[in-house]
């Protein structure tokens, strides 16, 4: 599961929620993913936001827009892992 924590106009903070190996266990990272230019009003968040996870679906799903990686959709997009799940690592 994902889920958008906050939102300000250089970017958006992000939660995700995933199956671990053991039963009943769960994995939750938190990512802070910019945008290309700083918004301005809520229309343009929107449309950021949509481009953020359109671009992410087209990579996910294989589809290429040159013949280098530099090129494709989201490479260019900032994304930082702010916090891991720490449990997730003990034996």
């Amino acid at each position: 599961m994902v889920r958008v924590t906050n939102l300000d106009r250089l970017g958006m903070d992000i939660r995700v929620t995933t199956r671990g190996k053991r039963k009943n266990k769960l994995n939750t990272d938190e990512f802070r993913i910019g945008f290309r230019i700083p918004v301005m009003s809520v229309e343009d968040a929107k449309s950021e936001v949509l481009k953020v996870f359109q671009e992410a679906w087209e990579k996910g799903n294989g589809y290429s827009w040159g013949e280098e990686e530099d090129e494709m959709p989201g490479n260019d997009i900032p994304i930082l892992k702010i916090a891991a799940d720490a449990l997730g690592s003990r034996k």
